[in-house]
């Protein structure tokens, strides 16, 4: 069983049919700045590889049709309250994002400790917003496989893949090396 991307209608489609619905299968928001969609693409499919749901924008039906600010913002809220956790990507170029602050503003308090912040290798540890330091900061590949691993064992689901598939186990190295530290 791999994950799905929610965000994708086909996929969300194959989930709501699965022996393994939606309730039963973690969905982590991916939270990113456009100008990193290559390294947020890396995060979603590591994340989908080992089967955990992802709301990733890129598959977004209603963003394809629209993306004036009305459809962007109900797009963004509906992915962030069809999902249990929260994955900010913070790079050097976060900053230029006009959309990353207004998803962590609207899922600050409703996400609390299920919002992680995931910081690029290349941006220094003492460079991200006061705001931001709030929530747990995942350093590096170590910290990131820790909270999806936690992730999974929170959920049922897990029990059920035990008996038909291996789950995958994570591993120190992996595609997102050239992101994250070893940490």
């Amino acid at each position: 069983m791999e994950g799905v991307n929610r965000a994708k209608l086909v996929e969300r489609l194959t989930r709501l049919l699965s022996e393994n619905k939606e309730k039963d299968v973690p969905c982590i928001f991916i939270s990113y700045q456009r100008r990193d969609e290559d390294y947020a693409v890396e995060v979603a499919s590591y994340i989908k590889d080992h089967q955990i749901d992802v709301f990733f924008d890129l598959d977004d039906i209603n963003l394809k049709k629209s993306r004036d600010p009305k459809s962007v913002t109900n797009s963004i809220t509906s992915g962030l309250n069809k999902s249990d956790y929260m994955l900010v990507i913070v790079s050097p170029s976060t900053y230029n994002s006009p959309w990353v602050p207004f998803e962590i503003g609207y899922a600050y308090e409703n996400m609390e400790e299920k919002m992680k912040i995931l910081r690029h290798k290349d941006l220094p540890k003492t460079g991200l917003p006061e705001y931001l330091k709030t929530k747990e900061i995942l350093n590096g590949t170590q910290s990131l496989n820790r909270f999806l691993n936690s992730v999974r064992n929170s959920f049922f689901v897990y029990e059920s893949v035990q008996e038909r598939d291996s789950i995958k186990l994570f591993s120190s190295s992996n595609p997102l090396s050239n992101y994250l530290s070893n940490e």
